[in-house]
């Protein structure tokens, strides 16, 4: 692998590294049934659920089932999160705000 290759990779990987969390909540729809998560990559998050919904490993079994019937899901973002929030201040508004949504929704938290 020559220099050029490999300091192309490094700066990816750094770059990769110090990129800023795109904190939401996001809600998962399959059919009728909806389940929502706080995730700090939606679009991360949303090739992740492709894959283990299609690979039959999904994050519940009540999940599975419904892709298994319906065959499709989608994603819908909600509600973007405070970047500048710190840590805890972030999990208890997640609280919160995935209480609200599945008031909202009608759907289950993850």
């Amino acid at each position: 692998m020559s220099d050029r290759t490999k300091a192309h990779r490094r700066a990816a990987i750094d770059a990769y590294k110090e990129r800023k969390a795109d904190w939401a909540i996001v809600a998962v729809r399959i059919g009728t049934s909806t389940w929502l998560k706080a995730v700090a990559d939606p679009a991360a998050f949303e090739r992740r659920m492709s894959f283990t919904l299609r690979t039959g490993s999904a994050l519940t079994p009540d999940m599975a089932a419904a892709f298994r019937d319906v065959g499709q899901f989608n994603l819908d973002i909600l509600e973007r999160l405070d970047p500048e929030l710190s840590d805890m201040a972030r999990e208890t508004r997640v609280k919160e705000r995935l209480a609200h949504w599945a008031t909202e929704t009608g759907g289950r938290a993850l």
